[in-house]
Parts: C-alpha cells; structure tokens; sequence
C-alpha cells in the first residue's frame, strides 16, 4: 500500500523565495529504508533531500541524499533542515542553540532572532593534490591560479577547490561536465569548486564561487553549503584570509539565475596547506516555498 510522507522544500541561502538553492526535507524519515530514501531523492532531482530521523545524541539526526548517493555532510540541507524542524515545531532551540547528528558527527547549530541560523560544518581537513593546473583550467573553462595551488578539502565530503584569476572568467567560465567529473573522480573529490576574490575591497560579497558535483548528479549547484565551508579552511590554511577578512560574504549561483549569499566565519591556528583547521561556521537566511501535510 503506498505511504505519504510529509515534507517540505526549503529554499536556503536566500531571504527571497526562488533565488537560492531548495532542498526537500522529508520531516519524519524514520518509516523509510535506505532504498527508499534514494529513490525520494532521485526523484526530487534537487542537489540534495534531506530525512530528518530521531537521535540519542542530537536534537534530531539527518541523512542526506544527492540523486545517485549518500552524503557524510553537506551545508544547505542542515541549514534548511534546521529551519524545516523548528518551523514545524517539531524541535525548539535552547537559548537558540541545537545540535544535528549526521554521518559526519554532530552539527552545531544557533538560530539567531532574525531568522538567520548558522552551522557549524565538521572539522576540515586540507591537503595538497597532484593535478595539472593547465588540464583543470580547461575542465572548468578558466585559468586557475598555480600559487596558492589547488588542494583538497575534506570536510565529510571532499572538494577539489581551486583559484580563478578574477570574478569575470569564473562568471564566464563554461565546464566541460564530462572532464570534471574525470578529474573529480581521479583525485578522489565529489567534485570542484572554484573560486575569485573580488578586487574591489569594500564589495558586498568578497568571494564568488561556482561548484561542479556531476559524479554526484549535481551538474553545478547553485548554492553549496559544504563547499563554501571547505573554501573557509583552504582560505585560512593559504593565507587567503588575509584578503577576503576572517567574516565575509560569498555569492554563488548567478550563473544560473539564482543570487545565494553564504556568510563564512572562519578562524586560523595555524597556515598550512597540509592541516586539520578549525570548523568554519556559515551563515544563511531560509524561506520555506512548499508545504506537503502526511496524509
């Protein structure tokens, strides 16, 4: 006999309804087998759809799902999972706090009084890789910066992120899919984000960033919350921190008629491409665009 379940699609990292990244929070996963939960997810055909599911640990445990696979981590179906939970009252934050069990271990998160909620992405760590910058260039459709070079960012999945020389190539930037998902796959990354610093210093938004996850069925995501907080580590393991500020702004998913906005805070111990760094912490606003009742 077919089951319903309820659910909602969040539109995360935007305050304005359908210029973000949605994601579908099914609200009471615990009825659904693994199969069955990758099936709702190939079937939304969202970046990712998230199954909220009770905890021992946490205020509630999440499994996250991109179309073809499981995720450890990722960032915009915890900050929109936070948002689905609390709007339907199904949990209440304590002195705006409350925490998220995932593959990746449990989430920090704080919901600030206009809306806001910030999470705190697991530990990352940053790691060089041996990749031809000049094959990489060609595979995003940009020039991609030799110093720093590119590394590894493991933050529950792993990206390959990258340096582009400016804001205009990486917005002009057309990717050849098939070849990054190649490069993807040979450096052992779900896929590639590549990044620019604006030049103009008291700009809105410091960073632009594009993200590619084909392997994973995500052609290019229009706002990626986990690799936004792995570019935090390799911003303060580079040195790079130094231009954007510790706290800064970035823009995603123009390039695809969205206008997301992540705000990244991110603290250094120490520079080194090769390091476990400390948690970043993003921040976003959430609007919730459907509403399905269990019926």
């Amino acid at each position: 006999m077919p089951r319903s379940v309820a659910f909602r699609q969040v539109d995360v990292f935007t305050s304005v309804p359908f210029l973000g990244n949605p994601v579908a929070v099914v609200l009471d996963g615990s009825g659904l087998s693994t199969e069955e939960m990758q099936r709702v997810a190939r079937w939304t055909n969202l970046s990712e759809t998230a199954f909220v599911l009770p905890s021992e640990h946490a205020d509630y445990r999440l499994r996250i799902f991109t179309p073809l696979d499981e995720l450890p981590f990722a960032g915009h179906p915890t900050v929109g999972s936070a948002h689905a939970v609390i709007e339907a009252g199904l949990v209440t934050p304590r002195a705006g706090g409350l925490t998220q069990e995932c593959a990746a271990g449990i989430i920090a998160l704080r919901a600030e009084p206009d809306s806001r909620i910030f999470a705190r992405a697991p530990k990352p760590t940053v790691r060089p890789v041996n990749i031809d910058p000049a094959r990489l260039s060609a595979a995003i459709g940009a020039p991609v910066e030799r110093d720093p070079a590119p590394a590894l960012v493991d933050i529950g999945p792993v990206w390959l992120i990258a340096q582009v020389a400016s804001v205009e190539s990486l917005a002009e930037a057309m990717p050849d899919l098939a070849a990054v998902s190649m490069m993807s796959a040979e450096a052992g990354a779900i896929g590639i984000s590549a990044f620019a610093i604006s030049t103009q210093m008291d700009a809105a938004e410091r960073v632009r960033i594009r993200t590619w996850a084909p392997g994973a069925g995500v052609p290019e995501d229009p706002a990626c919350g986990s690799c936004n907080a792995a570019l935090g580590a390799y911003l303060g393991a580079t040195g790079l921190l130094a231009r954007t500020g510790r706290s800064y702004v970035a823009s995603q998913g123009r390039e695809l008629g969205r206008d997301a906005r992540i705000a990244a805070r991110c603290t250094v111990r120490k520079k080194s491409i090769s390091a476990v760094t400390p948690s970043p912490w993003l921040r976003a606003r959430s609007a919730s665009i459907s509403d399905s009742p269990k019926t």
